[in-house]
């Protein structure tokens, strides 16, 4: 009995530093850099693209670009990584990015703002 109790709390604590791992993979590795996607909103596409950047060890810190809107460097953040997931707050324009990682290159999520919700997937680029 005590040993089966050793192995589950042995196994607990792999599953929760295995997923804290994938997080700063995110976090450090995946997220720096610019990311860019087309935003369709009431027949319009406007390119909008984070730059997003790692601080010390693991802070990121995020600007947007709206270049159809001749709009840069928008101050943005909080970034949130919950595992493979990453929310990119955006109080100056009250908006949100809400994504999930799904390669080193693909982010698939939603835009939010003043009530309205779009798809909203975005690209690293190089």
């Amino acid at each position: 009995m005590k040993s089966s109790k050793y192995f589950l709390i042995i196994a607990v604590l792999l599953m929760i530093t295995s997923a804290m791992n994938a997080q700063d993979k995110v976090k450090n590795t995946i997220l720096p850099g610019s990311w860019m996607g087309k935003l369709s909103a009431d027949g319009m596409e406007l390119r909008v693209v984070f730059n997003i950047k790692l601080v010390q060890k693991d802070s990121l810190t995020v600007t947007l670009d709206s270049p159809d809107q001749n709009a840069k460097d928008i101050p943005a953040g909080p970034v949130v990584v919950e595992n493979q997931k990453v929310i990119i707050k955006a109080p100056v324009i009250n908006g949100q990015y809400e994504g999930t990682v799904k390669s080193d290159s693909i982010i698939t999520g939603t835009w939010s703002q003043n009530g309205g919700t779009f798809p909203f997937d975005i690209k690293k680029q190089k």
